[in-house]
């Protein structure tokens, strides 16, 4: 049995995927498998894949095109290992991160999560994802480490028991499936080390620059979150992400596109369900501006924004 299964759902990612691939391959933990998941790809990524199969670790596997979380579950229905890393195909990771994060796990911890540099063309920005030493961490902490998957490695054992599956055909899929893991009371541990290197590229969904309608999957993913989350006693966590991803970031992208009817409904539910969010402990300790811009869509005021905007420059 592999220590390590690392999933990598792949899609037109040429001009990455050989750098991802290569800080993988020469991972100095070297008891790993890496499942290359191709998800329809019609640039050349095929081409570089099978560079890498002379490898004997490397399981290739192709499909029709299906979006990254139907790609990450075939991974784990082959997966042997006794972690699961899932690292997309346009990061990179240093080559000490499975070892270091497997050690960590010392085989008995569900999760281990990590820190993580924000990578751009000309520099590293270290995201440190808790305000504490490493060492073990509880569920509150836990939904504080990040939506993304790929900070993390899984024990297996742990997922499969729990039927843990991404939720297809949508994006967001990560906010929706990964902090929804806490509902399963995972051991936990914290490594306060960075190793992934999260590249912001332009074809981020974040940084997209046209309107898609897949956008608004982000209603979908949030009520995932929602219905796993609610009446447990993690009602001032699910508050803090309702509001800071769902009433701030998601409004954020759709008044970009000036999709007010969007920001409508993502007001309404907060209203319907978390009315008093402003007054939450951890909203007080972001900063004035991101407080001010959530009052403001959650009160609608689109022209004051717009003023706000204008005066800015």
């Amino acid at each position: 049995m592999p220590k390590v299964s690392v999933i990598v759902p792949v899609y037109n990612s040429e001009k990455y995927l050989e750098k991802c691939l290569d800080s993988l391959i020469h991972q100095t933990l070297y008891d790993i498998e890496i499942i290359i998941v191709n998800d329809g790809s019609t640039d050349k990524s095929e081409e570089i894949i099978n560079k890498y199969l002379k490898d004997g670790r490397v399981i290739y596997l192709k499909k029709e095109n299906g979006g990254q979380a139907s790609a990450r579950n075939l991974g784990l229905s082959v997966a042997r290992g006794e972690y699961i890393s899932f690292i997309d195909s346009d990061d990179y990771v240093n080559l000490d991160m499975l070892d270091s994060l497997y050690k960590a796990s010392l085989s008995k911890y569900d999760i281990v999560v990590c820190d993580f540099y924000l990578t751009y063309t000309d520099k590293d920005i270290y995201s440190k994802i808790l305000k504490r030493p490493g060492g073990e961490i509880n569920g509150s902490e836990y939904l504080f480490s990040g939506a993304g998957p790929s900070n993390k490695i899984y024990k297996t054992e742990f997922l499969k028991k729990n039927n843990f599956k991404f939720p297809e055909g949508i994006i967001y899929e990560d906010y929706a499936a990964i902090p929804s893991l806490v509902i399963y009371s995972p051991s936990i541990y914290y490594l306060n080390r960075a190793f992934l290197h999260y590249m912001q590229n332009e074809n981020s969904t974040m940084r997209v620059l046209e309107y898609k309608p897949k956008l608004e999957d982000i209603f979908i993913a949030n009520d995932i979150l929602y219905n796993n989350l609610k009446n447990t006693k993690y009602n001032d966590e699910l508050t803090y992400m309702m509001a800071y991803h769902f009433l701030l970031e998601a409004s954020l992208r759709f008044y970009k596109f000036k999709k007010y009817d969007q920001i409508d409904k993502i007001s309404k539910f907060m209203k319907e369900n978390f009315p008093d969010w402003a007054s939450n402990k951890y909203i007080k300790e972001l900063s004035f501006k991101d407080r001010i811009l959530m009052k403001l869509f959650y009160l609608r005021k689109y022209n004051v924004i717009s003023l706000i905007q204008k005066l800015k420059g």
